[in-house]
């Protein structure tokens, strides 16, 4: 099964949650729909809800880091059984204070993935039920995956391997 065209997703997403929709876009591999940062919980709810879409299964959520534009980009990957379709949603959130609504209610895989973005890249997810670091240990000060993070114990690696 070819999956539901992005086009039609995006459209079902904008009549039923409002127009949050920022970029559709077919992507390399994965289909990818960015959204306002305020909306990416309506829009959770929407792609597990509709039983037409039925995207069932959120396989991670991650960031990447972008600090020549000052913002994060939290990417939510999910698949539906049902259409055997994968989709990426998008949002964009600053690098310092930035913040998404917890879609941790809705999807139980949630809950720890997010506490790992948290951990990681210092987005913090309103209405979490308990967001901790989840991957440093207590006390620790930083986010370890910004592009920017620096620390007394990093060793990069060489240029020229020894031996080479």
């Amino acid at each position: 099964m070819a999956g539901l065209p992005l086009d039609h997703i995006a459209d079902k997403i904008k009549d039923a949650v409002g127009d949050v929709v920022v970029e559709v876009n077919e992507g390399d591999r994965v289909p990818f729909v960015r959204v306002e940062a305020n909306a990416v919980a309506r829009v959770a709810r929407f792609l597990r809800d509709d039983g037409e879409l039925a995207f069932d299964f959120l396989m991670y959520i991650t960031a990447v880091d972008f600090p020549d534009e000052d913002k994060l980009t939290l990417v939510y990957y999910y698949f539906s059984y049902q259409n055997q379709q994968s989709l990426m949603v998008k949002a964009d959130v600053p690098r310092q204070g930035g913040t998404a609504r917890s879609i941790a209610h809705i999807y139980a895989a949630a809950d720890w993935l997010e506490r790992e973005v948290y951990d990681l890249f210092g987005v913090t997810f309103d209405g979490h039920p308990n967001l901790e670091r989840i991957l440093t240990p207590e006390g620790f000060e930083g986010h370890p995956l910004l592009k920017d993070f620096a620390s007394e114990d990093y060793v990069p690696f060489p240029d020229k391997m020894p031996g080479k």
